[in-house]
């Protein structure tokens, strides 16, 4: 073989290589500006992918048996507010533009730390262990009898005399995400097992707060919890809610007795007052609501676990709305017949002054066996999602 054409072949093999390299060059280019995000510079720090928004604290809000109460603050870049405490983690502000982009708080509450010391209408709190009554203050769990406080009638209510809603949980910001914690211990307010529960408020760009929860126990329990914000989308101190329009993407409810407990009935809505699954003015049917006191029922959504659109409500003269999602079993829509409470700027909120939202498993589920379970074993993780999403009709 001639030294030529060995120098011709080693010349060909060089050029393959070179051009093999200058293939393999360009198909990493192409790859990294095909999954470049075409939003963000690169000059600019990339946001976390859920979209969160920043979170500030106040130290001191007041104090509560000694304990220093935090307040923080959620925003995002559609000039929506979240103000949330580390008492009861109590939402005491949602600001949320009106249709001509006018600010506005939504949520009802009381101007300092003195007014939700008792806050007897339980606004914006967190509640458990158990959101809602329970019959008679009692229930049983692998034949064992707990007896609660009766603070409702002749019933326990959300969780006892001294709840979820009026303990100082622990309180940290984590990726963009407030997180709360509260340890209950064994037989706090009746209920067994010392339980550690975990809540998180997050408000997204897209006007969503998220609240997860979270709880483990270490004996059998029950739990159930929720959130007791009321919402008056024409502005907090505004008069009745009376001309909102609701809806209520539910097929069934519960009907109650006397002492609101449910009877134990699934009931169609169809043909009824409680059928809401198409907008209703507040005003045109309320009166006509079994027991004279306005909506106070659970609707009931199924199974729990995935995300059920669950009602949504809206204020035709702000053009303001609010959703309800949630991976709960039922939702609690109630109207605040009840409400005699002086509020923010010595406002007062009467009857009807504002509207919940509380997503939940069924009330008396301890005692109503054909219910979603609402026992909590070792070992096992409750978990529940709700989002409210706040916006405006075009």
């Amino acid at each position: 073989m001639s030294r030529q054409y060995k120098d011709s072949r080693r010349k060909i093999l060089c050029a393959g290589v070179f051009a093999g390299i200058i293939i393999i060059v360009l198909l990493i280019v192409l790859i990294v500006i095909a999954t470049k995000d075409p939003d963000c510079s690169p000059s600019e720090k990339k946001g976390p992918k859920d979209n969160t928004m920043p979170i500030t604290v106040e130290d001191s809000y007041g104090q509560i048996d000694g304990q220093n109460v935090k307040r923080y603050t959620l925003t995002n870049n559609n000039n929506v507010e979240v103000k949330i405490i580390d008492y009861g983690g109590i939402i005491t502000k949602v600001m949320v533009p009106d249709n001509q982009g006018v600010p506005g708080d939504i949520v009802l509450g009381f101007a300092d730390i003195e007014g939700y010391k008792t806050n007897a209408p339980y606004l914006g709190a967190l509640i458990g262990r158990y959101a809602n009554r329970i019959a008679n203050g009692t229930f049983s769990i692998d034949g064992t009898t707990y007896t609660l406080a009766i603070n409702n009638g002749p019933n326990a209510l959300h969780g006892g005399t001294k709840g979820f809603d009026k303990r100082v949980w622990q309180s940290s910001i984590s990726e963009g995400k407030l997180v709360l914690t509260y340890v209950s211990a064994d037989m706090e307010e009746g209920y067994p097992g010392e339980v550690t529960a975990t809540v998180t408020y997050q408000l997204t760009n897209t006007n969503e707060l998220i609240i997860d929860y979270s709880a483990a126990t270490t004996k059998s329990t029950v739990i159930n919890l929720t959130n007791h914000a009321y919402f008056n989308l024409q502005g907090e101190g505004s008069g009745d809610v009376l001309e909102h329009l609701a809806q209520v993407n539910a097929d069934s409810y519960l009907p109650v007795d006397d002492t609101s407990i449910p009877t134990g009935v699934i009931t169609p809505v169809q043909g009824t007052v409680m059928d809401l699954r198409t907008k209703r003015k507040l005003a045109d049917v309320i009166d006509q609501v079994p027991g004279d006191h306005g909506y106070d029922h659970n609707y009931c959504f199924g199974k729990t676990g995935w995300v059920k659109n669950m009602a949504r409500v809206e204020d035709p003269s702000s053009g303001r709305y609010v959703e309800a999602h949630s991976t709960e079993p039922g939702m609690q829509f109630y109207t605040a017949y009840w409400n005699n409470v002086t509020g923010k700027g010595g406002k007062h909120y009467g009857q009807y002054s504002g509207f919940c939202l509380e997503t939940q498993h069924y009330p008396d589920s301890p005692n109503k066996p054909d219910f979603p379970t609402v026992v909590l074993a070792p070992g096992e993780t409750y978990r529940q999602t709700t989002t409210y999403k706040f916006g405006t009709s075009s």
